[in-house]
């Protein structure tokens, strides 16, 4: 049994910044970490992940089988890190209880974390100060996203563009790729977004993709389904490396 650690110093800011992005995207990996702050070393990053986690703030996947696949640590909130984040004004208390579960997930569901996390940066990279993004996380309670929350919401702040985002993987089924792209449909078909965003657009509806042929499954799908409806909402599926947003 993990003991308590006797002494703990104030969290600095790079410390609850770390924090924060776990709430934000619920995993991360030092890799990612360093990419996202702009870190020119991981060094620094693996060390101020190592404090959080000798202080009892994160927990750590990692053992001998991790090396030998070449898979790099993933981290995640713990109590004490759920418990430092109830008092700060923008965490939701529903979001917070989902987090307990965390330390349960499995390989599929972290990697599709990471998945998202990866996204944020690449569009934060490509796109400076151009979009707002929340999370899965954020959009907890949010009465104006489909039930089945999107992975994100993403704001254009130089447009009145937003756009629901989701990670579509390659293991996916074709009922579980269909289901992801129905929900949308059926969401728009109830006008939930015109009743509470009457004076924006619908927002467009975006699949990223795993790979080229993801994209192909996606695209048929897409067009099956929007054949069978009225609604006239913008779908697309793209890779990340090709992500292009206008």
């Amino acid at each position: 049994m993990k003991t308590e650690p006797k002494y703990r110093r104030p969290l600095n800011t790079h410390q609850i910044a770390i924090l924060n992005t776990l709430y934000k995207f619920r995993f991360t990996t030092t890799a990612l970490l360093a990419e996202n702050q702009q870190a020119k070393h991981q060094r620094v990053i693996s060390n101020r992940l190592k404090i959080l986690v000798d202080q009892g703030y994160i927990g750590m996947n990692y053992d001998s089988s991790y090396k030998i696949k070449g898979k790099p640590a993933t981290y995640y909130l713990l109590t004490d890190g759920v418990r430092f984040l109830r008092d700060q004004p923008y965490t939701q208390e529903s979001a917070l209880r989902s987090i307990y579960q965390d330390k349960r997930a499995n390989d599929s569901r972290i990697q599709h974390r990471l998945n998202v996390f990866k996204t944020y940066i690449t569009i934060k990279q490509t796109y400076p100060d151009r979009f707002k993004l929340f999370s899965k996380t954020e959009l907890m309670n949010k009465p104006y996203v489909p039930k089945t929350r999107p992975d994100a919401f993403l704001i254009d702040n130089q447009s009145d563009k937003s756009y629901f985002v989701d990670y579509l993987e390659d293991t996916m089924s074709f009922w579980t790729l269909r289901k992801a792209i129905r929900r949308y449909i059926t969401f728009a078909e109830l006008e939930i977004w015109q009743k509470y965003k009457l004076d924006q657009p619908h927002p467009n509806v975006l699949f990223i993709c795993e790979s080229a042929q993801l994209i192909k499954r996606v695209d048929n799908l897409i067009r099956r389904e929007l054949d069978s409806s009225y609604v006239d909402i913008q779908m697309t599926a793209s890779k990340l490396d090709d992500l292009i947003l206008s």
